[in-house]
């Protein structure tokens, strides 16, 4: 045993250097090379988080709508559910489906290229049953899909491509058109093999059968529109046009709504209530020359006084009760009402009173609202 249990500096050194490390500041050159970051080129991003994001959510309402026209069609019960968006290499969707399967190439006119609607055979064959009649089970053993099968299939593809396409409007009008068939994942070539693509894959419930159903666009066909999918720049650019504004605030023009002038109510037991008759006067704390509110839809609007209006009782508003930081003045919010609305005016925009009622703690003149131009 040595007498000297404790390494030098020199000894530490070299322990460092033989395992690696270093006590020494670190180059310029060396920490250039710490910050390479290693990229898949077999796996380029070509498409953001947000973007996916978006596109999650635009064929999560697909799902939707589909899961309520199945049962339609198929006269049985059965959902649709999505299960992930990812973008991944084309070769390796491929390897991911099932050999043989239903495959379906689309176009997808304005936008240039193919895209690919893939069923597995455990959903593709109960949804053939159903079609024909029957009760819409699986094959004991597994084959491909014939021609006439595929055809059948076609029917329920449009029931897919509709609800796909009311999905994609508020961005593009797609026009989808079934370009080829297929059962083979390894025969079909729609882009490259290393080239990106987005695939959308979707769970298909439909009874007590499940299955996967997918989606697979390829990253270059969305090129043209990507930059939509992008939510604060689509609506930034959304423009509203003037036709839409004008028909919007006519239909306002012609909503009713409740309104009720309120005076400061009481509170009475229920032994004094039941003895109410006609002709017991009911004192409540609104004194005769304050104003009372006027609530319109529920919402504090105006205060006013009763007037009697030919020969009916009926408010006159004279003052506008604003939300706290507002904009406008109470000159320019009731300029149109105090000027044609004093007692005495022919053509007076009145609220007039239509009933009383006892409602919670006071009394409420309710009515609507009615213009004599």
């Amino acid at each position: 045993m040595p007498a000297n249990p404790t390494l030098t500096n020199e000894e530490m050194s070299a322990l460092l250097a033989n395992s690696g490390g270093s006590t020494e500041t670190p180059s310029p050159s060396t920490e250039k090379r710490r910050r390479i970051i290693p990229y898949n080129f077999r796996r380029p991003d070509r498409i953001s988080k947000e973007q996916v994001r978006s596109l999650y959510l635009l064929h999560d309402l697909f799902s939707h709508s589909l899961s309520s026209s199945m049962p339609i069609f198929l006269r049985t019960i059965s959902e649709v559910t999505l299960v992930s968006v990812e973008q991944q290499a084309y070769v390796e969707y491929l390897y991911g489906l099932p050999d043989p399967t239903v495959i379906f190439t689309l176009s997808m006119h304005p936008l240039q290229g193919t895209a690919i609607l893939e069923m597995n055979p455990a959903i593709a064959f109960p949804i053939i049953d159903r079609m024909l009649g029957g009760a819409g089970e699986q094959l004991a053993k597994a084959r491909a899909v014939t021609e006439i099968e595929q055809k059948v299939l076609e029917s329920f593809l449009k029931i897919v491509s509709d609800d796909l396409r009311d999905a994609w409007r508020p961005l593009v009008e797609l026009d989808l058109q079934i370009l080829g068939r297929e059962t083979r994942p390894q025969l079909l070539q729609i882009v490259a093999p290393n080239e990106v693509v987005v695939a959308i894959v979707f769970h298909v419930q439909l009874g007590d059968i499940q299955g996967l159903m997918s989606l697979c666009i390829p990253a270059i066909v969305l090129e043209p529109i990507i930059a939509r999918f992008n939510q604060s720049s689509y609506s930034r650019n959304r423009v509203v046009l003037p036709q839409q504004t004008h028909s919007l605030l006519s239909n306002l023009r012609t909503l009713p709504f409740q309104v009720a002038a309120e005076l400061r109510g009481i509170t009475a037991t229920t032994d004094d209530l039941f003895r109410l008759a006609p002709g017991d006067i009911l004192l409540l704390d609104q004194r005769a020359d304050q104003p009372i509110t006027v609530s319109v839809g529920g919402l504090e609007k105006f205060q006013g006084e009763l007037v009697e209006q030919e020969r009916r009782t009926a408010v006159y508003l004279h003052t506008a009760i604003l939300p706290p930081n507002d904009e406008y003045e109470e000159g320019e919010f009731m300029e149109s009402w105090t000027d044609a609305a004093a007692p005495g005016s022919s053509n007076s925009k009145r609220l007039p009173v239509v009933g009383l009622d006892l409602l919670g703690p006071g009394l409420k003149a309710d009515g609507l609202m009615r213009r004599s131009d």
